[in-house]
């Protein structure tokens, strides 16, 4: 148990399966713990050191007893060893004991129902179910079109029907939508004869509006129980959200849906939480009754475990149920044996479970386990980094010296410095000792070789690393600029062609190599900083002598000038009803928009003047990409990165028929590089997007005003903002609705117009702040009408 010459415990060599704690004294004990604590462990280090090595667990709880008996500071400062039992949970926390607390964890699931950014609230906004019964309340929605044009929206009466205008009342309670659909527009062709017939002419369509309200009844074992108003839309799910899920002895896996007094099913939010099941979410009924039943058995689960958690389970699940609840072990857990603490009828117990028994330990309520982790720790380890073919970890084997460890990582490479190693070697006292090595004698034999031992670092340095990483650069035209390695004998002609050779517009009169000035003997600092030289250069790279001589140094810059006379060509582009349409070079710094459609030819008898557009590439500014790359995350950015920094493309509004007969006026645009212009042909239809009931693409009509396009969408939607209705025509130009007074005048419309009817924009509530403020003023401002009324 000592060791011989310093009567120090040696920890490493300790034969713990025969070690008796009853047999020990207590400066043995303290001798022991000494030890542990120099070499980094805790007590809890220390007890899974000896359990791993076959200590049985009751002379463990010996020796843990004996330890804080000596030092009570032993245990964790930060728990309560005296802590009563949590009630909620049934779960305690046994005195004097060193594991995370149960009260440190949550049950698991609480945190479904109590996060803000997430909600179970019913979504009306989805297709109706098939299966969805209609009742009184719900609102359905009738629109006629075609030759007829009508549209009705009818709530369900008590009594089960609609009544519909010069057709009467059509009973659909409990019929679903679709046959609801049906049965309505066979008697709305009583009225609508278009609807009949091999060549029907007008057409009608059913859908559900508003849905009705019901109201469940949330009661047991919940956070907050009571009756809730929802849509008929609601699940399971909806109505325990607002109720904030089970309360702190609230079941999450017997929760029951009674109707009518008979129990429709039972749901368990593990099959939902673990699995992501929702086959018993089922949709809710008026009067239903959800109640939540107390949970029978819970145990905590701490440690090495993937979720630590208070856990419910079912009567007949075991140990390995809980496992797989809890996620599995994490990759630093000691599974082999787990230890469970119980509560017994009078105090507590521990229990030894082996891995092969965890399918078949049934758990009991109040149960806790903490699943420890494995040692961090090698006992065989060492490690050599360097200038060797294979850095890295290797296992120390009996009798390994440094040559042997060199000889397994294959050699020294060839930039070894042989002058200098190191060994980084672990202390018995945890402190690490460097000691410095010549390389080159130990490996010819003119100092002995030296032996390795556990956790020992072999450093073996490299004469690159001791010298800063030497390149050149070169920039300006050439075809690939950039950064290269120094080598010796490197000239500039060699350089210019590792970067790829000139480019068309690279300058010929000059090439600059730009030299830092280094003197390691000055004691300050001098006025140049920079020598510069120059040399012409011709197409084939050659130099005269003096440049062909010039061999480059490390950190030399050199600069490829772009020429003063290179201009390369600016393409435009024009399509549509042009008699030569296609790419165009631009030939002059002023050429315009007519003498591009003169250069293609003129247009053609289809060209349709009005909704000729141009299309122009914007260069974004550095605040537009800068707020564009701070709306996107790394992966964003990482995919969208060329999008984000290319220019965009804008339509231009233009009149060419203006353009056209008055060519070189303010109208007549100079063209730009990337410049694309369209001539369609005669445009017939109208677009129509926004606040619509039906947004459409219609036919142009030539009389018909923006109100009656409108009407072939449906109208405008509840939410729209007829005042700020506007329309972007075919070339790109937009005009608005202009009001005054109580007179509306809405923008013409023209062969391939948009109408876009905006949402208004949302109201916030008035707070009772404001009310209060407003009332407050019209009161004074009333207070002074009647004073200005007495003067008078």
């Amino acid at each position: 148990f000592f060791n011989a010459h310093t009567q120090q415990p040696d920890i490493s060599q300790i034969d713990f399966s025969s070690v008796r704690v009853d047999d020990l004294s207590d400066n043995q004990i303290k001798r022991l713990m000494d030890q542990a604590r120099s070499r980094g462990m805790t007590v809890q280090d220390l007890e899974a050191d000896a359990i791993a090595r076959g200590m049985p667990y009751s002379e463990v709880l010996k020796l843990r007893e004996r330890v804080i008996a000596m030092d009570p500071a032993t245990v964790r400062p930060d728990i309560d060893t005296d802590l009563p039992p949590r009630e909620e949970t049934g779960i305690s926390v046994p005195a004097r004991r060193v594991l995370i607390s149960p009260d440190e964890i949550n049950v698991f699931g609480y945190d479904l129902f109590r996060r803000e950014n997430l909600t179970f609230e019913p979504s009306l906004n989805i297709p109706t179910p098939q299966n969805y019964q209609l009742g009184p309340g719900d609102q359905l929605i009738i629109e006629v079109w075609g030759a007829s044009q009508q549209t009705y929206q009818l709530t369900i009466l008590p009594e089960g029907h609609i009544n519909i205008s010069n057709l009467g009342p059509v009973f659909v309670s409990g019929l679903t939508v679709e046959k609801a659909s049906d049965l309505i527009i066979s008697r709305l062709s009583t009225i609508y004869s278009g609807l009949r017939g091999p060549s029907p002419n007008t057409y009608a369509q059913v859908s559900l509006g508003r849905v009705r309200s019901i109201k469940v009844t949330v009661s047991g074992d919940a956070f907050m129980p009571g009756t809730f108003t929802l849509p008929a839309f609601a699940t399971a799910f909806n109505v325990l959200y607002l109720a904030g899920g089970p309360a702190e002895k609230g079941s999450f896996r017997e929760i029951k849906v009674v109707r009518q007094g008979e129990v429709v099913t039972s749901m368990d939010l593990y099959d939902f939480l673990l699995r992501g099941e929702t086959a018993l979410n089922i949709r809710l009924q008026d009067e239903d009754l959800v109640f939540i039943t107390p949970y029978r058995k819970r145990v905590a689960v701490t440690g090495e475990v993937k979720r630590p958690a208070i856990y419910e389970l079912l009567e007949n699940e075991t140990l390995e149920d809980l496992i797989l609840y809890c996620g599995g072990f994490s990759s630093e857990a000691y599974y082999k044996r787990l230890q469970v603490d119980r509560k017994s009828e009078s105090q507590r117990m521990l229990l030894n479970v082996e891995s092969d028994l965890f399918s078949s330990f049934l758990m009991r309520n109040g149960d806790h386990i903490n699943v420890g982790r494995i040692l961090d720790r090698y006992e065989n380890r060492v490690t050599i980094r360097g200038a060797v073919f294979r850095e890295g970890e290797y296992s120390l084997t009996e009798g390994l010296t440094l040559t042997g460890l060199i000889a397994k990582a294959e050699g020294l490479r060839e930039d070894v410095f042989l002058d200098r190693a190191a060994i980084y070697r672990l202390q018995e006292n945890l402190q690490i000792e460097v000691r410095d090595l010549n390389l080159e004698r130990i490996i010819n034999g003119a100092e002995p070789d030296i032996p390795l031992k556990r956790e020992d670092l072999v450093m073996i340095s490299s004469v690159l690393e001791l010298q800063q990483e030497r390149t050149v650069r070169i920039v300006g035209e050439v075809q690939d600029p950039g950064t290269f390695p120094w080598a010796r004998n490197l000239s500039l002609g060699e350089l210019i062609r590792r970067a790829g050779g000139l480019n068309e517009a690279a300058s010929l009169s000059r090439v600059e190599v730009a030299r830092r000035v280094v003197n390691r003997d000055a004691v300050r600092p001098g006025n140049q900083v920079t020598e510069v030289y120059s040399f012409p250069l011709d197409v084939r790279l050659s130099l005269e002598d003096e440049a062909s001589s010039f061999m480059l140094e490390p950190f030399d810059m050199v600069f490829v000038r772009r020429s003063p006379g290179y201009q390369r060509q600016i393409i435009t582009e024009v399509r549509g009803e042009v008699n030569f349409p296609g790419s165009y070079a631009i030939s002059k710094k002023n050429e315009r928009i007519s003498d591009l459609v003169m250069r293609a030819g003129g247009l053609t008898d289809d060209a349709y003047l009005p909704g000729a557009t141009l299309i122009r590439r914007v260069e974004r500014t550095q605040a537009e990409r800068l707020e564009r790359l701070a709306s996107l995350d790394t992966m964003e950015i990482e995919i969208d990165i060329e999008e984000i920094m290319a220019a965009e493309e804008q339509s231009v509004g233009i009149n060419l028929e203006r353009i056209l007969r008055n060519p070189r006026s303010a109208d007549d645009l100079i063209l730009e590089e990337g410049d694309i212009l369209t001539v369609p042909q005669e445009l017939q239809t109208v677009r129509l997007n926004g606040a619509l009931l039906y947004p459409v693409t219609t036919r142009y009509q030539g009389r018909m005003g923006l109100r009656g396009y409108v009407s072939q969408a449906g109208g405008f939607a509840d939410n729209a903002s007829k005042s700020r209705v506007f329309v972007v025509y075919a070339n790109g130009s937009v005009d608005k609705t202009r009001n005054f007074l109580f007179v509306r005048s809405y923008p013409r419309i023209e062969p391939g117009a948009e109408i876009i009817v905006p949402q208004k924009p949302e109201r916030q509530p008035r707070t009772i702040q404001e009310t209060l403020a407003i009332g407050s003023a019209m009161t004074s401002l009333a207070l002074v009408l009647v004073t200005l009324i007495n003067q008078f």
